[in-house]
């Protein structure tokens, strides 16, 4: 147990060495995320060689659907009681488009997950990701609270 600690401690290291010139908000985030995930889902180092590319690519994948995709969606639902029924259809179908490809993503990368890690550990890294939200919003707010 000693030993994964220790890499996770030298994972961060790194990772924070790299950025450390211009060390912004969400590389912070990042490093924790990693040594966060690393040890819930409990990665040995040769599990974490393999999950961690797998894993960048599907957010990489998913950031760009959302930039892309969602939002345009967006920017047209702020002025949606404007909108025709036509334009109306039109972002409907965007919208269902956008979510009918988050979810091949979603189905896609479990698929590749199941070829580096355990089912346990992929509902393991669900748990985590929830988890580390639900943190991270509580930090935010628990800053904001402390500036106001």
């Amino acid at each position: 147990m000693k030993i994964k600690h220790f890499l996770i401690l030298l994972m961060a290291f790194c990772f924070s060495q790299i950025g450390m010139a211009q060390n912004s908000e969400a590389e912070k985030i990042e490093q924790l995320k990693i040594a966060f995930f690393t040890e819930e889902l409990n990665l040995s180092t040769s599990e974490a060689k393999r999950f961690w590319p797998v894993y960048t690519k599907y957010n990489k994948k998913y950031d760009k659907l959302r930039s892309n995709e969602w939002e345009s969606i967006k920017s047209r639902l702020s002025k949606v009681k404007s909108l025709s029924e036509s334009e109306s259809q039109a972002l409907l179908q965007d919208y269902m488009a956008y979510k009918r490809s988050r979810v091949e993503y979603r189905e896609e990368f479990v698929e590749s997950l199941k070829d580096v890690i355990t089912p346990k550990q992929i509902m393991m890294l669900k748990k985590a990701e929830y988890d580390f939200n639900k943190k991270l919003l509580k930090q935010y707010q628990s800053d904001k609270s402390s500036k106001d």
